[in-house]
């Protein structure tokens, strides 16, 4: 493990762990005097049904708005703090693929945090498949906040 690092990748969504790790990602961030970027990944697959085109895609744009609202709320927070590089991205598809691809992209990034579940997660006993898949496949140290 390096004595600092330089660039924590939060990705979150909607979920209690999400934010119990964004607040732990942050105190690192600070710590470390690291950059600090947001990843919120929309998993748009349950939206590609061609029957239910017109529904899922309202559905889609109120997930995508809620999304920007989370981003705009955590951009608000990190402000109050000593974090002084801080970026926010959203992005849709498949959470566990594009976190691994958005670190694979960014090699300046040196650590993940993420929630143990997320919001897709109703079973809080084991780590979630996302969080999972992070894990095994991280290019870079990788943070389980429970």
């Amino acid at each position: 493990m390096p004595n600092t690092y330089q660039h924590v990748l939060i990705p979150v969504d909607s979920s209690t762990a999400a934010q119990a790790a964004f607040n732990e990602a942050v105190i690192i961030a600070q710590r470390h005097q690291a950059a600090l970027t947001t990843l919120y990944v929309v998993d748009d697959s349950a939206y590609h049904t061609p029957a239910l085109d017109p529904v899922l895609s309202e559905l889609l744009d109120a997930e995508a708005a809620h999304a920007q609202a989370a981003m705009a709320d955590r951009r608000q927070f990190v402000q109050t703090t000593t974090v002084t590089a801080f970026r926010t991205e959203v992005a849709y598809g498949n959470p566990k693929r594009l976190i691994i691809d958005y670190a694979k992209q960014h090699p300046e990034i040196d650590l993940i945090v993420l929630g143990a579940t997320g919001k897709d997660s109703p079973h809080r006993v084991a780590v979630g498949s996302t969080t999972s898949y992070v894990v095994d496949h991280a290019p870079c140290n990788v943070i389980v906040i429970r």
